[in-house]
């Protein structure tokens, strides 16, 4: 398991999808199964920075567990805590796709892409931190 606490802040994007993605590839994940996660540390993560501190400065902190999952499987489970404004992203009602773009309501595109790239997610608020956990098992290429 790999953890880090950083600031939730956009300048730290870069070290977090660094950091995601080598631990992704070393543990064999292929380039479709790594990208569909990156995009959804990112979407998190982005949405940690810029929403959960307003104006004061905050914490984030990220675990990354890979692990193996059965048969040529892995699992990857990542999870971010923070203690910014209580706020699910996944609470919200999955966007209209079949409404033109110019009527949907901006916001909740990112959201609803996690939550169809990944196999579960998902959020809680305990002991005054959000809670967010993303997971997704693959098989993993060997060589």
């Amino acid at each position: 398991m790999q953890s880090v606490r950083i600031p939730a802040s956009m300048e730290q994007l870069c070290r977090v999808m660094s950091l995601t993605g080598q631990l992704l590839e070393e543990a064999g994940f292929g380039e479709d199964d790594r990208r569909l996660i990156e995009i959804s540390v990112e979407e998190i993560f982005t949405n940690i920075a810029s929403y959960a501190y307003k104006e004061e400065e905050g914490m984030v902190w990220i675990q990354w567990d890979i692990r193996e999952a059965g048969e040529a499987g892995k699992e990857a489970v990542i999870r971010f805590q923070d203690e910014g404004v209580p706020y699910d992203p996944f609470a919200r009602r999955d966007p209209d796709l079949n409404l033109p773009f110019e009527e949907r309501p901006v916001g909740g595109l990112g959201v609803y892409m996690v939550k169809q790239f990944m196999d579960t997610a998902s959020h809680c608020y305990e002991e005054g931190h959000n809670v967010t956990v993303i997971r997704k098992v693959v098989t993993v290429q060997t060589t």
